[in-house]
């Protein structure tokens, strides 16, 4: 009972001081009685401090190629107006007045890397303008927040690309020289309680760096944008490393078959199209991403196992009419004649381990390798022998290929691992 009497009397008590219409009207009519365009300083000469918030609540898109920057904030104003406070006990103990912002002090701001419209007041209609209002304590305390939507401009880092991260920055400036108005960040982060997740980036805030010139005052947000990569990782840069992969298999398909040729030019058309999927998605700047890199290498690498396979299909045909004639072609035919004897060496060496060979009897074989070299000189050639070569040759560039594929995995790999 004691506490519902209680109760009663400090709702009466603050009852009996609350503001009436009458006050708020007194107050409102004082303040149209102050002039807009005045700085809210009783000393013009003094300039007003103005603390900044921004507020983040969505990344709505990132434009890689245009670098373009879409976001959705709040930018929370606070400054202390000389001008428009009161004596609450005069206004009914009046603690807050709102003013809409057509009829009181506000400061002029810009975003200035802002890509279309530099302004923050993005307001759509006169009802948002006259609905905007800004808010005063009686202490002369003054808030004013202005939401926005706009589009700044934000360099591209494609290095490390599908695992890139892209450091963004929100400029807030001012219009009138620094004498004047001074913006400071009230925070050394940007605010993101409320930033709603994005399905391509995450979000991180840095610091809040101030800028003041004789000029004009700056405010700078940044912020760092990481790509999820998990989406672009399954379907581009793993089918690319599988496809690399596939298109060595095209010297294990016989030269008789006759799709040795058609594989791989249909392999070259498949890098042809992820190039131009990747040259879609990331900018025209001087920095060429590493994947780019492998996947250039990659596509050159398939022109030439393209051209080897068109080469080993015509000296295919070729030696079957125990045509040799051609540079290349000897060289190809004495490559593969010398690494013929090397097996056939180490083959012999290997069979009886446990016997001690003498020298006489490797003397003997490598007399019989050269001799059988000679007598079939390149003018006498078998059609084993040249078959053999063709099979050199394919094993040869199956090896250099994958020599090549596997280097690029490793580098390409280590860098990414060890971006910083």
């Amino acid at each position: 009972m004691l506490f519902v009497c209680a109760g009663s009397i400090i709702y009466l008590v603050s009852f009996s001081v609350s503001a009436t219409f009458d006050d708020v009207t007194n107050l409102e009519q004082r303040f149209k009685n102050i002039s807009p365009n005045i700085r809210p300083r009783l000393n013009q000469t003094d300039f007003v401090d103005i603390a900044v918030l921004m507020t983040l609540y969505s990344i709505k898109d990132y434009d890689e190629v245009s670098g373009t920057l879409t976001v959705v904030a709040t930018y929370i104003l606070y400054w202390h107006d000389e001008l428009r406070n009161w004596n609450r006990s005069d206004y009914g103990n009046l603690l807050i007045m709102r003013t809409p912002i057509t009829e009181t002090w506000i400061p002029k701001i810009l975003i200035r890397n802002m890509v279309s419209r530099r302004s923050v007041f993005l307001f759509d209609n006169y009802v948002d303008t006259r609905t905007t209002f800004v808010r005063y304590t009686s202490s002369g305390q003054a808030t004013f927040m202005v939401e926005s939507l706009h589009e700044c401009s934000c360099g591209a880092e494609v290095m490390y690309f599908p695992f890139d991260s892209h450091t963004c920055a929100i400029e807030l400036l001012t219009v009138e020289h620094s004498n004047e108005i001074r913006f400071r960040p009230l925070m050394n982060e940007t605010y993101m309680a409320y930033t709603r997740s994005n399905a391509e980036w995450s979000v991180q805030s840095n610091l809040v760096e101030n800028e003041l010139s004789e000029y004009y005052s700056l405010v700078k947000f940044n912020i760092m944008l990481a790509r999820k990569p998990r989406f672009l990782f399954l379907n581009l840069v793993v089918p690319v490393v599988f496809l690399s992969f596939v298109n060595l298999l095209v010297f294990c398909l016989p030269v008789a078959s006759g799709e040795r040729a058609s594989m791989a030019f249909t392999v070259l058309l498949t890098f042809v199209v992820f190039v131009s999927m990747v040259t879609n998605i990331l900018p025209a700047s001087n920095v060429i991403s590493l994947f780019n890199v492998f996947l250039q290498i990659q596509l050159f690498c398939s022109i030439l196992i393209t051209f080897c396979a068109v080469w080993s299909i015509f000296h295919y045909h070729k030696f079957d009419e125990k045509d040799t004639s051609g540079v290349i072609a000897r060289i190809l035919i004495r490559a593969s004649r010398r690494y013929r004897k090397r097996c056939k060496i180490i083959k012999n060496q290997t069979e009886t381990p446990s016997e001690k060979r003498m020298p006489d009897d490797e003397n003997e074989n490598t007399q019989q390798l050269g001799g059988h070299d000679n007598e079939n000189s390149i003018d006498e050639l078998t059609s084993e022998e040249l078959r053999y070569s063709l099979y050199f040759f394919d094993e040869m560039c199956c090896k250099t290929f994958t020599c090549v594929l596997v280097l690029q995995l490793i580098i390409y790999s280590i860098m990414v691992l060890r971006r910083s």
